[in-house]
């Protein structure tokens, strides 16, 4: 029967909506839920009208869905291009399909949407956990293609998973050979930006009160950071990011301005290098995240570093991103910065916070250095009641650091932050606020530093005089064990940072699992093309080229494709023949001249009978010969003797 006419049973009907339940339910965590909202719906609709409860809809009412989905997607997007808008119109599309199922054919449809659902979700993230999920995902669809296309009665599901599974395995050797050897691109085969409205976890472009202590909630890893010799000491782990230079009285933000690029001939080194890579989750922004000083020139590709020492790259990092930096944490920077730099850096509103203006100013009236006032600064927030805490009061809209500094005194790292650098500027000393992540933990599984949301950090920077911008981080004067110990080991009784840091065990679980994401990134996902490269090397192939890359691959590919047809045409070849059998049809061939060929179904006794009732003379040896094949047959393993016994009685007749 065609697919095309052949009706939709329940059976089949019942392996489609799973699988495209399956396939469409990791898109929750991407997608709105409008959406699966409508997926909902139409499975619902659709099972009703299997059950004769319900009609499927006519096709005016799924006009007027499918514009009413494409309406949707228009308005939560703003496009129906990109990423999150095709994602969500293909499985809008795929909900609707589901309303006009009436044959075989239409099901096979949604079977192949239901791949296409899997493959967009490595357009999102290809993390472990995508992978793992997908595997049994496109078992279960290929299991059901094999289901819903047979024309025949559906096989029994544990014979039908194993021939699927078989099936997918005949694609691992083609899928290994094609990972090896299939070129490397510069970035992601598969990248495709994401909308303007995504939800991006991670540091942001600018800071006020609460937003730094916000990511505390989040475990998520920032990056993962390999050195090629002893890590740097908890006091030098500074991974600088953003830098923060216009002040509005309350919220710090970037000063785009800053984009030029840093003057090397600015730079001093001090101190001994380090050499690490860092493998940097997708974050969306365009900065780079670096220990104190990257060497201006050994940067990644499409990466500048700015006058503020901000890495920029060219595009956002939209996928994991590998890159190796060289740092020098015991810098001189800048030590001849721009007029221009130093005056921007001074800037704040004059008619905000006057009473942290007026504490600091008779400060530097009677400082003979700026040092001084720095140091009194500090010296504010070691000797007075100053508390580091994740739950601060929220603090006055118009003179937050007048709040924070005379009344609140409870603050997380960007209250300090903010609170110090406003109170230099007012000082006359040039001063800017930098956000990035302070410290990271070791993995003792494997040999990387794991850099979580939660390690994310604010401090400050001020310009003096012979020694250019000096990194001040007010919050170690508050809480020195922040630097040493991280935020958990800072924070008071009563704020921990979630379940897998209460409990030793359950750490271990997280330090064996960020171990395994380790390596998934660096094996898997960090397999470009250096990495490529490298491996061919070791594996004899001496100048790897495209050409030569190719080449290897379509032979490697023929060499596995024919060795899988030969493999195939062996499993597949007929059974050899019974001799037995073979001596049982002959002496039929021989007695059907009498009694007319075997009826079928009739058994050997009967037609033994038969054959002895027609021709009397030969009736022993008739009844002989089959006593010889029944007994031959039916006894296990028959020895060779009944066989050239059974051949002998055969041959001997005469009819």
């Amino acid at each position: 029967m065609n697919a095309a006419t052949q009706r939709v049973d329940s059976a089949r009907l019942g392996w489609t909506i799973a699988c495209l339940v399956a396939a469409a339910a990791p898109h929750l965590a991407n997608l709105p839920p409008w959406p699966m909202a409508l997926m909902l719906l139409t499975i619902l609709w659709r099972i009703a009208a299997q059950r004769g409860h319900r009609q499927l809809p006519g096709v005016v009412i799924r006009l007027l869905l499918a514009l009413a989905g494409f309406a949707g997607v228009f308005v939560s997007f703003g496009t129906i291009t990109g990423l999150d808008a095709g994602s969500t119109l293909l499985v809008v599309m795929a909900a609707l399909k589901l309303t006009e199922t009436r044959s075989v054919r239409d099901l096979i449809v949604l079977l192949l949407i239901s791949y296409f659902l899997i493959v967009t979700q490595f357009l999102f993230g290809q993390s472990i956990l995508v992978a793992l999920y997908s595997i049994p995902a496109i078992w279960i669809i290929t299991t059901a293609l094999l289901q819903v296309s047979s024309p025949a009665v559906a096989m029994p599901w544990r014979r039908a998973f194993s021939r699927s599974g078989l099936l997918l395995a005949h694609a691992v050797p083609l899928m290994l050979i094609a990972f090896v050897l299939f070129p490397r691109m510069s970035g992601p085969f598969w990248a495709v930006p994401r909308s303007d409205n995504s939800a991006v976890t991670g540091l942001s472009d600018q800071m006020d009160p609460g937003s730094i202590s916000r990511l505390l909630e989040s475990d998520a890893v920032a990056f993962r950071a390999v050195f090629d010799d002893t890590p740097p000491p908890a006091s030098q782990r500074y991974w600088r990011g953003p830098v923060l230079s216009n002040f509005d009285g309350r919220r710090w933000s970037i000063f785009q301005e800053n984009d030029r690029e840093l003057l090397p001939d600015s730079v001093s080194r001090a101190g001994d290098p380090v050499n690490y890579e860092i493998t940097l989750e997708p974050h969306h922004r365009n900065w780079l995240f670096a220990l104190e000083l990257p060497n201006p020139a050994q940067l990644p590709r499409k990466t500048t570093m700015t006058a503020d020492r901000r890495l920029l790259r060219s595009d956002p990092v939209t996928h994991l991103y590998q890159y190796r930096l060289e740092s020098w944490p015991e810098n001189i920077a800048d030590a001849s910065a721009r007029r221009w730099t130093l005056s921007r850096d001074l800037n704040f509103p004059a008619e905000r916070n006057p009473r942290a203006q007026a504490l600091v100013r008779g400060w530097a009236e009677s400082a003979s250095d700026p040092a001084d006032v720095v140091r009194q600064a500090l010296q504010l927030f070691r000797e007075q009641p100053f508390h580091y805490t994740r739950a601060p009061r929220p603090l006055d809209q118009r003179h937050p650091v007048d709040d924070f500094l005379f009344s609140s005194r409870r603050g997380f790292c960007e209250h300090y932050a903010s609170a110090f650098t406003l109170m230099m500027r007012a000082a006359g000393i040039p001063a800017r606020v930098v956000l990035g992540y302070q410290g990271g933990e070791l993995n003792p599984f494997g040999r990387h530093m794991t850099v979580r949301q939660s390690d994310a950090h604010a401090w400050s920077e001020v310009w003096l005089l012979g020694r250019g911008w000096v990194r001040v981080d007010p919050t170690a004067a508050v809480a020195p064990e922040r630097v040493e110990l991280g935020v958990a080991g800072a924070l008071p009784a009563g704020e921990g940072l979630g379940l897998f840091r209460s409990s030793a065990w359950l750490r271990q679980v997280q330090f064996g699992w960020d171990a395994l994401n380790n390596g998934w990134n660096q094996w898997v996902l960090g397999f470009a093309r250096e990495e490529q490269r490298t491996l061919l090397r070791a594996l004899g192939m001496k100048r790897p080229t495209v050409r030569k890359m190719l080449l290897t691959l379509i032979g490697l590919a023929t060499v596995t494709l024919s060795a899988l047809a030969g493999w195939l045409m062996l499993q597949s070849r007929p059974a050899a023949p019974d001799p037995l059998a073979i001596l049982y049809r002959r002496f039929c061939r021989k007695v059907s001249t009498i009694a007319g060929p075997r009826k079928p179904g009739e058994g050997p006794l009967d037609f033994a009978e038969r054959v002895a009732t027609a021709r009397p003379a030969i009736a022993t040896e008739v009844h002989a010969i089959t006593r010889q094949y029944l007994a031959a047959r039916y006894f296990p393993d028959p020895p060779e003797r009944c066989v050239a016994e059974l051949r002998r009685q055969v041959g001997a007749l005469r009819t």
